[in-house]
């Protein structure tokens, strides 16, 4: 059973009706206050402890667009997990704001992507197209501190997210799994070779392999998640390779939270 797709109930059908903009934006400005709208939005995302440990970079630079992502869009935000802004607000109380590695990274990155999610809805709903990227995740990272004059520790980029409207209604909808491929209903529910089978008859349907991949057939794959496995999927490690010291060079190192577990329990 498919889970219902068109509902009735208007925020639901915006939410159902999403989709990326990939490079195609016109040169047509956002209004003044359909941005202001689509961060107030934003910021009201729910976040760990209501900390907000997040930084939104407002930039309608293209320039600035062209090299944090290779995107260009009238307006780009970028979302950065942010610590030091409270740091700072403790120290101005003399005080003192404690972190970890380990839980700023995780509820940091959670903050910031139901935050960069609530603006991609709230554009939506004014009619306004969007593109979330990972784009600062890749290449030399730490030229982000330098673009957008971060903080040289307590802050790095996660996500940007391009506005605009876009050149061409887009004639796919990218296709998502659902049902028992990624709803686990009561408990988790480990796939057999029928349940790989289901999946991959699912994906080789053509809202899955639209755009990026709409060729995977006639370059001789049996299946789209073939080509994505011998694609993109097979090279994350060298694409974001630079990631984990870019990370711990702007304070997140992990194995100081192990280290710290380890000299606890000899306590």
């Amino acid at each position: 059973m498919n889970l219902p797709d068109h509902p009735a109930n208007p925020v639901l059908a915006i939410i159902h009706s999403m989709h990326s903009t990939h490079g195609n934006f016109s040169d047509r400005p956002l209004l003044p206050d359909d941005l202001e709208a689509i961060l107030a939005a934003s910021i009201r995302a729910p976040n760990a402890g209501n900390a907000q440990n997040y930084a939104i970079i407002v930039s309608q630079d293209p320039a600035l667009m062209k090299e944090v992502c290779g995107f260009q869009a009238p307006v780009m935000l970028v979302y950065c997990v942010d610590t030091q802004r409270n740091k700072d607000l403790a120290t101005h109380l003399g005080l003192a704001y404690g972190t970890d590695s380990a839980w700023t990274l995780v509820t940091g990155v959670t903050d910031v992507a139901l935050a960069a999610q609530n603006a991609v809805i709230a554009a939506r709903g004014l009619g306004i197209d969007w593109l979330i990227s990972n784009g600062v995740q890749r290449g030399e990272v730490r030229r982000f501190w330098r673009l957008l004059n971060l903080p040289p520790v307590n802050c790095f980029p996660v996500l940007a997210v391009f506005l605009g409207y876009a050149n061409a209604i887009q004639e796919h909808r990218k296709g998502r799994l659902a049902n028992d491929a990624v709803i686990h209903r009561g408990r988790y529910q480990h796939r057999d070779t029928a349940a790989c089978e289901r999946i991959l008859a699912e994906t080789d349907a053509e809202g899955f392999g639209a755009s990026v991949f709409a060729d995977w057939r006639a370059k001789g794959h049996a299946h789209y998640l073939e080509a994505f496995f011998k694609g993109p999927g097979g090279r994350a490690a060298n694409m974001y390779g630079n990631l984990a010291p870019a990370l711990r060079e702007s304070g997140i190192d992990i194995r100081a939270c192990e280290v710290a577990v380890l000299n606890q329990s000899e306590l």
